[in-house]
């Protein structure tokens, strides 16, 4: 296990030794297999599979997995150890949603838990007294203010009620997850690089240093940290369930650390968190190339954003171009009309989401005559959003298939890196700072009934995207994306490469990206260096930037004729795919 922790660092290590092995071929032939290898990304199994960003979280949910838990058990596993490793992505004070395959009623069903903004959220909170939005960051992002009421830890207890097993009662599956948090554990490569990148912003809710700094000196990859505070909350939930979070003592000083911030306070209360349910919802559905896609629905709208995009793509018979410029003009144009105007998606529970008329073929028919092969489109309406200054939503994903065939993608986030930059007082855990997806300044919004404007108990509109492909009834691949604001234009890529273009499960995940941004084309490298491509796309009027990475994703491919199983983690992370 020790080996798999330390894989991410050994490759920092050997890029930093580079110059001693260049003089020998051995040691650079070596070097290369180090740093370029699927290595623990991929898996090929018989029964049962796995992918996560982090070994630990998916070795805890192997574990489970073997000792007859099933992938709702797995899952929660999981998340729970992803909490512990990966503060900075995901945790019980952030949001989550699952979609879930049951093998015996041969359904798939979507729980959202994402966050709900608190009841007394107003439309001008996020604004000064002279009427102007607060800064991003760390004004707007940071604090007591941007935390919506946590949904995740509610979310794993009901889930686990319903459809976890007996054999893992739901208090147990935390274990993994306390040890590491009493005992301490490595700080990842992932976790070394955030906690770099929000040095400043985590310093400022923690002038003391002291979490995640060593004698005032931020930590480092590889360095053992424990989290006593945290573990602290885990045991009192594994000894008194979700209700003491919800309306007992964690609940008490989740509201006062968020009303009482003294760098920016809140609005949640006591009575927002008594009163968060998770709901219930049916996944969205669209067919493409012969097969059916299932999605988590409103309030996430990466489902429907891809399967626009997939609409629109599927009247241009990609599978015929390969890896030639056209295609990738084809990606970048469909991004452009799919994902400029998200608008029509919000929380159901308090807006008509009218998904007929989002992904009917009319639509499609109608926006793909724009598409014209000798240009890019030219409209100023078809500009894809891009990320306010200093916004960057990170986040984790689970795939778990167990031995009778359940399967389970658990998507969770706290928003930006470390959420608010909260951490609960004697507990440890991060809030989230996901009521920012809310628009800062009203005024900008020309219909004051928009769902951008944020009113107490709405939950915001999300970019989720996790995957169920069924191909004639069973299932044939999983996918879901992370690290990155935009999942459905992560998901494009490798959808675009798995099925149109024909790649491996391998393959269609490690293949470069192109993503639209504003309406600037952003490749990486793999594709920015194709010289014939990227003169081709430049040609056509494409304003091309180079950016690495575009996103993390994992994928499940099911191999129908050998019954194997294979699972790919994005190899531009460190996460795990293992199974048996």
């Amino acid at each position: 296990m020790k080996i798999l922790l330390y894989t991410a660092f050994l490759k920092d290590f050997f890029l930093r030794i580079f110059s001693v092995l260049r003089s020998s071929c051995a040691a650079f032939t070596f070097l290369l297999i180090i740093l370029f290898s699927p290595g623990l990304q991929a898996a090929t199994a018989e029964k049962a599979m796995v992918v996560s960003p982090d070994p630990r979280a998916t070795q805890a949910a192997l574990e489970v997995l073997k000792q007859g838990g099933n992938a709702v058990d797995a899952a929660i596993a999981a998340q729970w150890v992803m909490g512990v490793v990966e503060p900075q992505a995901s945790g019980i004070g952030g949001g989550g949603l699952l979609i879930f395959y049951d093998i015996g009623t041969r359904r798939i069903l979507f729980f959202d838990g994402s966050v709900k903004a608190p009841a007394k959220a107003s439309p001008g909170m996020f604004l000064d007294k002279n009427k102007i939005p607060l800064p991003y960051q760390p004004e707007r992002n940071t604090g007591g203010l941007p935390v919506g009421v946590p949904g995740l830890l509610k979310l794993m207890e009901e889930i686990h009620a319903k459809y976890g097993t007996h054999k893992f009662p739901f208090e147990k599956l935390m274990e993994p997850a306390i040890q590491q948090a009493e005992k301490g554990t490595e700080v990842s490569a992932a976790l070394a690089r955030t906690l770099r990148e929000n040095a400043e912003r985590l310093e400022l809710l923690d002038p003391k240093k002291e979490v995640f700094f060593e004698n005032g000196v931020l930590l480092e990859g590889g360095q053992e940290f424990s989290q006593p505070e945290l573990a602290k909350a885990l045991r009192l939930i594994q000894a008194k369930g979700a209700k003491v979070f919800y309306k007992g003592a964690i609940a008490d000083a989740i509201a006062r650390a968020v009303r009482k911030n003294v760098y920016r306070a809140g609005l949640l209360s006591e009575r927002d968190l008594k009163d968060y349910a998770i709901a219930t919802r049916d996944p969205v559905h669209a067919t493409y190339q012969g097969y059916d896609l299932f999605s988590a629905g409103p309030p996430a709208d990466g489902g429907v954003m891809l399967f626009r995009g997939l609409n629109l793509l599927s009247h241009f018979g990609l599978p015929g171009f390969g890896q030639v410029p056209e295609t990738y003009h084809l990606l970048g144009e469909a991004q452009k009309i799919a994902f400029s105007n998200r608008s029509g998606v919000a929380d159901p529970d308090l807006f008509d989401i009218p998904l007929e008329k989002l992904l009917s073929e009319a639509w499609a028919q109608d926006r793909m005559n724009a598409i014209q092969f000798d240009q890019i489109l030219k409209s100023d309406e078809m500009t894809v959003e891009v990320p306010e200054r200093g916004k960057k939503r990170i986040g984790s994903s689970i795939i778990v298939v167990d031995p009778k065939g359940n399967i389970v993608i658990l998507t969770a986030t706290l928003g930006d890196a470390f959420g608010s930059a909260l951490r609960v007082p004697g507990y440890g855990f991060f809030l989230n700072d996901l009521i920012t997806d809310f628009a800062a300044d009203p005024s900008t919004v020309k219909d004051p009934n928009s769902a951008a404007i944020i009113s107490g108990g709405q939950r915001p509109r999300g970019p989720e995207a996790p995957l169920f492909i069924f191909k004639e009834g069973s299932p044939s691949i999983l996918l879901d994306a992370y690290g990155w604001d935009d999942p459905a234009a992560v998901l494009l890529n490798v959808m675009v490469q798995k099925i149109d273009l024909g790649a491996s499960c391998l393959g269609a995940v490690e293949s470069p990206r192109l993503l639209v941004r504003g309406r600037a084309l952003h490749m990486e490298s793999g594709l920015y260096d194709q010289e014939t491509i990227r003169l081709k796309l430049a040609l056509l009027g494409h304003d091309i930037e180079k950016e690495d990475p575009i996103g993390f994703a994992q994928i499940v491919c099911f191999d129908k004729g050998s019954g194997r199983i294979e699972g790919e983690s994005d190899p531009r992370a460190s996460g795990e795919a293992a199974g048996f």
